[in-house]
């Protein structure tokens, strides 16, 4: 099972993701607000057992940036000092340059809430169309957490493994995204996590199918 309130929110966003992979038909402004709806919802739901902040859907976050600027998500919610805040792209196109841009409004909040209010601000981006390797080199070595059809987070693929050995590798993993999210370790490089991940991720896929 996932074990904390980010691990289970994770692994609910990644069933979202896949619900909506082959959802995009009709009117793309309303399909995007009902994935942004949707993802709120699970949001709602994790908060009753996990004891996290929820913000409605399309907050604009209201805390000091470098810019003086302030800018919209399209969810979010605060657990201790870490607010997550989330990306929902429910599109046909490669979602590369909007993890981009979704940083780029992460990184204006992150000096001024580290130096003054010792907040931290913490990315996961929802795709439900692949994410291109470079996009996802760039996501690891920023600490944004990347789900995708293709791409089940750790934690939800520790969840529904029965080898002992996969459910260690995985959590080495875990350890190691997170260690390169905080800066922990200057030896640890996103390419490197990366292919670590996919070898896993065919290994558990593999296993799955064996299982069946």
């Amino acid at each position: 099972m996932c074990e904390n309130s980010i691990d289970s929110l994770l692994c609910r966003l990644y069933d979202l993701c896949i619900s909506k992979m082959d959802d995009k038909g009709g009117n793309r402004i309303a399909k995007g607000h009902e994935f942004e709806d949707e993802t709120s919802e699970q949001i709602y739901h994790a908060a009753r057992d996990e004891g996290f902040d929820p913000a409605p859907p399309r907050t604009t976050l209201s805390l000091q940036t470098r810019s003086c600027n302030v800018h919209q998500f399209d969810a979010s919610f605060r657990t201790g000092k870490d607010i997550y805040v989330i990306e929902c792209k429910n599109t046909r196109e490669a979602a590369k340059d909007y993890l981009y841009v979704f940083n780029a409004k992460i990184l204006d909040y992150a000096h001024a809430l580290r130096t003054e209010q010792n907040i931290t601000l913490r990315g996961i981006f929802l795709s439900t169309v692949p994410v291109v390797q470079s996009a996802w080199c760039y996501g690891l070595a920023y600490g944004i957490r990347i789900v995708d059809p293709d791409s089940p987070p750790p934690e939800y693929m520790k969840r529904s493994s029965h080898d002992q050995l996969m459910v260690d590798s995985l959590e080495k993993l875990i350890a190691k995204m997170t260690d390169l999210a905080d800066g922990e370790s200057t030896s640890l490089k996103p390419p490197r996590i990366l292919e670590e991940y996919r070898f896993l991720y065919k290994r558990w896929k593999d296993g799955l199918q064996q299982s069946n």
